[in-house]
């Protein structure tokens, strides 16, 4: 397998999109009965939020994970009121359960300065923030047996280097290799290796940044779902939520894998859909490989305490619903993911039926009936993917797993998020479909969505993450 379809098959950590995916039935709720598991138990540290509802904000931003947090924190420091409405608990969902990686090495040139940014803000949260948010540099990885690999890699490397001249990524060969990671150079004939990439610690990084958030003056209140937008004379007049209604100017739809549903019934098409993404955690050893990256058949992240998590070489795609509805949106994608999904018809496919696709302010939204949304573990791939990891670097025999679980990716179309106003409006926007990068890039892509919202030149460009893409006669362009 190339470098490149490897590079996309990483999901929580690269890319990845399909057509006939959609929503999980795996959710925290006794309505599904057989679908609770240890896995689906919040796995983010707690987070002291408020209780009560504000009676208004300049800015409401639904979701309270990393893309919601990092555009509440950047619109704070524009001295706008924000407030954040999360359903459940803050970073309970995909933010808790992904793989972890932060980073920017082979990365899709058309997103290289939105990740290279985002890094540069992880970077800064300790300081910032004067506490550990788990950012650790320690290093991009990728494993390359081949010759094909290596000229990819090198063709990569060159015009990511015309870009950015600073860019420290590099192809290391032979013995030399030894020196990165030793023995890498006996099992391996290059690998592309790029120093200041690193790490996260998903299960407590995002709520340690919205906690220094809130000490800056973010309001943040969970749990709260917010049901539906109010307008005044064409314009967002606020925002109805199970605790009563916030006056507001502007919102920003930052649900994950909620934002399709949440879209849709404020009138918006928005092409999303869902992926179960299994990981695993194993304990340390000696001789383990360090930082994050992946091989022909592995893909690993080292933790802080010296763990490991491990991630899955394929994703299971469940038939829902949704599936059908954005089929169409979904179809030019099909090139790009039909062999690196499993998938599948199950009971997802019934729950989607019953799902409320329509309410009003006055009614109970899915939101509140699942408070936090979590995958299905895949056993059968995780254990795949230990016995891979475990026959190409032998010192992971030693470790036992410690921990299953299974995160959503919001897959959109081309692999790439929205981060832009909704149509023609300037006071709703979204950020979400991540693909599978929301850890990576969701302190840049917030920072960006906040200059827009303030009408600001922007850090990076928007173009390629503008909501209209697939209506405006574009090209489809898919980003891996």
């Amino acid at each position: 397998m190339s470098v490149s379809r490897r590079k996309f098959l990483m999901g929580a950590g690269c890319g990845i999109a399909g057509a006939a995916v959609g929503f999980t039935a795996g959710v925290f709720t006794a309505a599904r009965p057989g679908y609770i598991s240890a896995s689906q138990i919040p796995r983010a540290q707690a987070v002291s939020t408020r209780a009560d509802l504000p009676a208004e904000a300049d800015v409401v931003v639904i979701g309270g994970g990393i893309a919601g947090i990092s555009t509440a924190l950047f619109l704070n420091e524009k001295k706008l009121n924000v407030v954040v409405l999360e359903k459940g608990v803050v970073a309970g969902e995909q933010s808790s359960r992904a793989f972890g990686w932060v980073y920017s090495n082979h990365w899709d040139l058309g997103k290289y300065e939105l990740a290279n940014q985002s890094k540069r803000i992880w970077s800064g949260f300790a300081s910032r923030f004067d506490t550990d948010v788990g950012f650790r540099a320690s290093g991009n990885y990728v494993m390359m047996h081949t010759d094909e690999e290596i000229s990819a890699a090198e063709e990569w490397l060159k015009h990511a280097h015309a870009r950015d001249p600073q860019c420290d990524a590099r192809i290391v060969s032979g013995a030399a290799m030894n020196a990165v990671i030793t023995g890498a150079g006996d099992k391996y004939k290059a690998m592309l290796y790029q120093a200041s990439d690193g790490t996260a610690e998903p299960v407590w990084s995002v709520s340690r940044i919205a906690e220094g958030a809130m000490r800056e003056g973010v309001k943040i209140v969970a749990p709260c779902a917010a049901r539906t937008i109010e307008y005044a004379a064409g314009r967002v007049a606020g925002v109805h939520t199970e605790q009563g209604f916030i006056k507001c100017q502007n919102v920003v739809l930052a649900g994950g894998a909620w934002s399709a549903l949440f879209a849709e019934n404020a009138g918006y098409h928005l092409p999303q859909l869902s992926i179960d993404s299994s990981m695993m955690r194993i304990s340390s050893a000696v001789g383990t490989l360090p930082g994050a990256g992946y091989g022909p058949d592995f893909v690993w992240r080292q933790m802080a305490n010296g763990e490991t998590s491990i991630g899955v070489m394929q994703h299971i795609a469940p038939v829902t619903k949704a599936s059908f509805k954005y089929l169409t949106d979904f179809f030019p994608s099909l090139r790009y993911s039909s062999d690196l999904l499993k998938i599948t018809f199950t009971r997802d496919f019934f729950h989607s039926l019953n799902m409320k696709s329509r309410w009003s302010a006055q009614d109970i939204t899915p939101f509140e009936e699942i408070r936090m949304l979590s995958g299905q573990v895949d056993h059968a791939a995780t254990q795949e993917a230990l016995a891979n990891l475990r026959r190409a670097w032998p010192a992971y025999q030693q470790t036992t797993v410690k921990e299953q679980w299974a995160g959503i990716i919001d897959a959109s179309p081309d692999s790439t998020p929205y981060i832009s106003a909704v149509a023609n409006r300037n006071d709703i926007y979204v950020i979400t479909g991540f693909s599978g990068n929301g850890l990576t890039t969701g302190p840049a892509a917030g920072q960006m969505l906040a200059q827009l919202i303030a009408g600001e030149q922007t850090t990076c460009n928007p173009h390629i993450y503008r909501f209209n893409r697939f209506s405006d006669g574009s090209p489809f362009t898919f980003r891996h």
